[in-house]
């Protein structure tokens, strides 16, 4: 996992937006829809990236895993996820746990389900991650996330381009047919991708709207003033446009490991 930077200030911009535990946008209802089709209940899963523990509470809350150990590389996000396990009384299923940049530190054929939601754009070396999922999956074992991808002329689209610029991060991004073809070389089979571009277009556009209402205005100045509202509102604009021409990309990942 490559070295990110998060911290409080802009995790407290991100929980405003999406909720608290939630670092990315779609809250409880998009970590069910990734995971709509698998059956959780009574299995071991890990969560790459875990963030300030969100997810980790609607999975081990709603689908009732035996046990989740969600990882991350932020020592801030760890503690601030341990809290939010503790408030929800999950500690007895969910095990935060702050772990190095770099391999999964497991052994091998240790998880029934490997899940992630939106982290894995930080990883700059994904044929190593995909190989590092596949290594500590079960066999019949399955993967599935949610992932930050482009459109193959990306690049050449503005929106995506001006997105781009004002993001702040150094972020790794695939297109759809590159994920599939790395998966695939990891080992994975039954490989699946399912794009989400209509579904983030909308959203995108509502988290503006929500931005520029006089009520989330006034919270957000109140926190972090004028100037950063201003530009807090200018990012959401550019990934807005960068959903709506097409660019970004964000697609559900879906394999199995085979018995």
């Amino acid at each position: 996992m490559s070295e990110t930077s998060y911290p409080p200030e802009f995790v407290t911009k991100l929980e405003m937006q999406w909720g608290v535990g939630f670092l990315s946008p779609g809250g409880p209802e998009e970590v069910r829809e990734i995971l709509r089709d698998i059956d959780v209940k009574g299995k071991v899963v890990l969560d790459i990236g875990c963030g300030t523990g969100g997810t980790d509470i609607v999975i081990a809350r709603d689908l009732e895993p035996e046990r989740l150990v969600g990882i991350d590389i932020e020592p801030f996000l760890i503690d601030k996820g341990r809290k939010n396990i503790a408030s929800a009384e999950l500690e007895k299923v969910v095990d935060l746990r702050l772990v190095d940049a770099g391999p999964l530190p497991f052994e091998d054929q240790s998880f029934d389900i490997v899940f992630s939601k939106d982290s894995l754009i930080h990883f700059e070396d994904k044929a190593t991650l995909y190989r590092e999922v596949f290594r500590v999956l079960r066999p019949d074992g399955l993967f599935a996330a949610s992932d930050w991808l482009r459109s193959p002329d990306a690049d050449e689209l503005e929106g995506y381009n001006e997105w781009r610029s004002l993001t702040g991060h150094s972020f790794s991004m695939q297109t759809a047919e590159e994920t599939k073809a790395e998966m695939i070389a990891a080992g994975l089979e039954q490989v699946k991708t399912r794009d989400r571009n209509k579904w983030y277009s909308k959203t995108a556009a509502q988290e503006v709207k929500m931005m520029e209402s006089d009520e989330w205005r006034s919270q957000y100045v109140a926190v972090f003033g004028e100037e950063g509202y201003a530009k807090g509102l200018a990012l959401r604009i550019a990934n807005a446009r960068a959903a709506a021409c097409g660019g970004l990309r964000p697609t559900h990942l879906h394999a199995r490991r085979g018995e």
